[in-house]
C-alpha cells in the first residue's frame, strides 16, 4: 500500500492586509440594513400607529361616533351642558309628542331657547337636518313654557304645520306626526 498525500499551499495576508479586508467588509454590511431589521421598523412602527388609534377611540367616546355624546360633571350621560344647562341632541328620530315625553321621561323638556345667545350655542351644534324644540302654535307660536316666539319668524306652508323644528338656517313649521330628531333641555 502506498500512501497519497495531498498537499495544499495555503497563502495567508499580511497581518495588515488581513485588518484592511476587515474593516471594508464591516463597512459595506453596516452601510445597508438587512432586510429583517427593516421589516421589523415597519412592524413596530405600524403596532404603534394602531396602538394610538386604539386609545384615541377610547379617550374620546368610547367607541362613540358623536363628540357630543361625552358624559359633563352635572349633566346625564349623553348630555352636553352648557352654563347651568344639559342639552341632549337625539339620534332617533320620533313625532313632536314622543319626542316631548321622552324629554320629559328624562325630567327635561323639549328645548325653550330663552335668549340669542341660546339660539347661537344651538346652532353652532345643528346642521341640515331639522330638530324638534318646544314649539307649538297655540293661537300664535308659543313655546312649552307659555312664553310667545318673539324676533323671529316661523316658516310655515300650510295650516296643519303645528309644531316647531329647527336646523342652522332657522324655525320651520311642520306637521307634528312627521319623525325629526329632537333636542331636551334640562336645567341643573
Amino acid at each position: 500500500m502506498t500512501d497519497n498525500v495531498i498537499y495544499s499551499v495555503l497563502e495567508l495576508p499580511s497581518g495588515a492586509q488581513a485588518l484592511s479586508g476587515h474593516t471594508t467588509q464591516q463597512n459595506a454590511s453596516s452601510a445597508r440594513p438587512s432586510l429583517s431589521f427593516l421589516v421589523a421598523i415597519a412592524l413596530g412602527f405600524l403596532a404603534a400607529v394602531l396602538a394610538s388609534l386604539l386609545l384615541y377611540q377610547w379617550i374620546w367616546g368610547q367607541g362613540s361616533n358623536r363628540a357630543l355624546r361625552i358624559s359633563c360633571p352635572g349633566c346625564p350621560d349623553y348630555w352636553m351642558r352648557y352654563g347651568n344647562h344639559c342639552y341632549y341632541f337625539s339620534e332617533k328620530k320620533k313625532d313632536w309628542n314622543s319626542s316631548m315625553r321622552l324629554c320629559l321621561a328624562e325630567g327635561s323638556h323639549l328645548i325653550v331657547l330663552a335668549d340669542n345667545q341660546e339660539m347661537r350655542l344651538l346652532t353652532g351644534f345643528l346642521c341640515e337636518d331639522f330638530h324638534w324644540v318646544g314649539l307649538r302654535k297655540d293661537h300664535g307660536w308659543r313655546w312649552e313654557d307659555g312664553s310667545v316666539l318673539n324676533s323671529s319668524r316661523i316658516h310655515s306652508n300650510s295650516m296643519v304645520q303645528a309644531c316647531g323644528s329647527v336646523n342652522i338656517h332657522g324655525f320651520q313649521a311642520s306637521s307634528c306626526e312627521v319623525p325629526l330628531r329632537w333636542i331636551c333641555k334640562l336645567s341643573l
